[in-house]
């Protein structure tokens, strides 16, 4: 799939294209999210309510409160936290933050980021830029569940695919736990039959 860098005019014009970077600066790691105001509005009206906030103070505690719950990186298997995350209003909004105890060396990275999955055909470019590595473009979207595993091999990004183990075995749960209710089902209306 070719990648394609949105132009910052479309962040700020279209609620269903946002970025989502991760790059380093002076020695710290950061990520910054991108999109437009609507977006970011959409989702805490749709989460939290109309009357969820009265200043603009309140809405961007409540996009950060969601930002928090939403995005997720892993480097080397490992959680990152977030650090001092901050958002600054306006047509095209961002929302920044550091990322915490980076691993000098990095061989996997998994990014999940769920801040728009509402909008029914959301976007979101992925862009990895840090030191010493391979820089990195990819389409979180739908049909990716918004998330991708990266694996580092040979100085180049490559996929993960994720495993379809649990997804299997999710059907078989399912399907056992309907054959089961039909089950009890028909011996509760015999045994009612009966008496």
């Amino acid at each position: 799939m070719g990648m394609v860098l949105f132009s910052p005019f479309l962040y700020a014009h279209s609620p269903d294209l946002s970025s989502l970077m991760i790059y380093e600066e002076n020695g710290k790691t950061f990520l910054v999210i991108k999109s437009s105001i609507a977006a970011f509005e959409g989702e805490v009206v749709y989460l939290y309510g109309k009357e969820s906030y009265k200043t603009p103070q309140e809405f961007s505690e409540l996009a950060i409160e969601y930002f928090k719950e939403n995005c997720f990186v892993a480097i080397n298997n490992k959680t990152i936290k977030f650090i001092n995350p901050q958002i600054q209003l306006g047509h095209e909004t961002t929302l920044f933050a550091e990322l915490q105890h980076i691993p000098k060396n990095i061989n996997s990275i998994h990014v999940k980021n769920t801040l728009f999955k509402d909008m029914p055909n959301n976007l979101c470019e992925l862009i990895l830029i840090l030191k010493g590595l391979p820089q990195k473009q990819y389409i979180l979207n739908n049909k990716s569940r918004h998330e991708v595993n990266l694996k580092l091999e040979k100085n180049k990004w490559s996929i993960e695919e994720r495993s379809n183990a649990n997804v299997t075995s999710n059907k078989f749960i399912l399907i056992g736990s309907i054959i089961s209710f039909i089950f009890v089902t028909i011996v509760f209306t015999q045994r009612k039959s009966i008496s």
